[in-house]
């Protein structure tokens, strides 16, 4: 899977503000860009269960698919011990970027991955992951989200990904 880090544009206090009780009043204060490039783990939690993602970037005219409708497409694949064990050692290593629980109380983090070498071996991992194309239907985007299909089956109904939780940074 063709994948790299990203520059983001994130939530500011008064969007995370907004993202909390769902305002859909949405400007340019209410975003800031993020610092350097990298991935971004995601981690959502509901009722106490948890559910891992990978946030990248992808080219453009590369046809990826999607199982949830909105800016970024979440890919399924199958188990990759590899990235669990890369979230295992590295998530708690880098500070959280953005924290909030959402009006259906999902709660919502991000970690941004700083460390050139870090994100070279997610590149490097990621590289040989084949899509599940079965679960998938075709739309484009530079934002791309990964779930392992253990992680994707953790929730009966899977949570909303607020539309302005993450973007890249048009260049």
């Amino acid at each position: 899977m063709e994948i790299k880090p990203f520059t983001a544009v994130l939530p500011s206090t008064t969007g995370l503000t907004k993202l909390e009780n769902n305002d859909s009043n949405w400007n340019a204060t209410d975003q800031r860009v993020q610092p350097g490039a990298g991935y971004y783990w995601y981690e959502l939690t509901h009722n106490g269960i948890h559910q891992w993602r990978l946030i990248a970037s992808q080219p453009e005219q590369l046809s990826i698919t999607t199982m949830l409708p909105g800016g970024i497409n979440t890919v399924l694949y199958s188990k990759q011990p590899v990235i669990e064990m890369l979230i295992d050692d590295w998530v708690g290593h880098f500070p959280k970027t953005v924290e909030f629980t959402d009006p259906q109380q999902v709660t919502h983090r991000l970690w941004q991955i700083t460390e050139d070498a870090v994100n070279d071996d997610i590149t490097e991992a990621m590289a040989t992951t084949t899509p599940r194309k079965t679960w998938l239907t075709t739309t484009t985007t530079p934002l791309v989200m990964l779930v392992a299909d253990s992680e994707w089956t953790k929730f009966k109904t899977q949570p909303q990904v607020p539309e302005h939780l993450i973007q890249i940074l048009s260049e």
